[in-house]
């Protein structure tokens, strides 16, 4: 029965994450969908959790460890991980996270409704106090369309989502270039291409176990610059996708994501020229927050 089903790569990027991570593998180990791999790609560690991964999990039938030979970002990790798999659908699962015991179940038993979809099947996020769904209501099977997306992109999460293995590669998998909203490029893309189905029910649950959460990580969001808008720009699909007013939406939020940053690392100086700088040329508009944060950076 077992070969008869689709099988699942669910694929977990890690860098320094032990002892967090073994509940994130005993999570995908527990899904009730049978057919299912667990496949983790070590972004080369600093402290040991890819030698306590492999202590523990290297004769584990259902888990396979791998090791990148330099630091090269999750994007590259879960790209790898895509790579060394032959399953049929692949999914994700940030290495402090867990899946629901039926997160697997419920989406391809979803997927085997649509076989001919090439897009994305999405389950709900839930609260990690209350178990309760963070998403907006939506009838079983229902579409996601990209303008949706873009009015809400927190329908879709790294966690929640899984699709062919094909159709990953086809698009090129993640953009290993950017280093934060790296997801958000790659659902704009799928979402342009392919469009996504709901499968109700809880997925993932996203866990507060790092202090440092990448919308507050200031230097790597002040690194990337504007290579998401970038990334955007370059791609013609998309960019005919997309209206006038969503393709000004995405650039004006990575925009001020930037010169929030600045302004919060007290590079006053920086903060301005490029507020000025967006402004001129129309990436983002000024409002009273904004004006008021340009006087006080001369004092920061």
């Amino acid at each position: 029965m077992q070969d008869s089903q689709p099988s699942v790569a669910i694929i977990i990027p890690c860098f320094n994450r032990w002892p967090h991570i073994r509940e994130a593998i005993e999570s995908v180990l527990a899904q009730t969908w049978p057919n299912t791999q667990c496949i983790v790609v070590d972004d080369a560690s600093t402290d040991d959790s890819f030698a306590r991964l492999k202590e523990q999990y290297e004769t584990h039938l259902k888990v396979a460890i791998h090791q990148l030979e330099s630091n090269q970002g999750q994007s590259a990790a879960r790209n790898r991980g895509v790579a060394l798999s032959d399953a049929d659908y692949i999914g994700f699962l940030d290495s402090d996270d867990l899946l629901v015991d039926t997160a697997v179940a419920s989406r391809v038993q979803l997927a085997m409704d649509y076989p001919d979809f090439e897009g994305i099947i999405f389950g709900d996020k839930i609260d990690e106090t209350t178990n309760q769904s963070l998403l907006p209501g939506k009838p079983h099977a229902d579409s996601l369309s990209l303008a949706e997306y873009i009015d809400n992109m927190g329908w879709l999460h790294t966690n929640s989502f899984l699709m062919k293995r094909k159709a990953f590669l086809e698009l090129k998998g993640f953009n290993e270039t950017l280093r934060k909203k790296e997801d958000v490029e790659f659902f704009l893309r799928a979402l342009a291409l392919h469009g996504a189905h709901y499968a109700s029910g809880a997925c993932c649950m996203v866990r507060d176990m790092d202090t440092q959460r990448a919308r507050h990580d200031h230097k790597r969001i002040i690194q990337q610059g504007e290579r998401f808008i970038q990334a955007i720009q370059a791609n013609s699909l998309l960019c005919n996708g997309l209206s006038q007013d969503q393709l000004k939406t995405l650039i004006e939020s990575d925009t001020k994501s930037v010169l929030q940053s600045l302004y919060r690392t007290r590079q006053g100086k920086k903060f301005r020229k490029l507020m000025r700088s967006s402004i001129a040329s129309g990436k983002v508009q000024p409002d009273p927050r904004m004006l008021k944060r340009y006087l006080l950076s001369f004092t920061k």
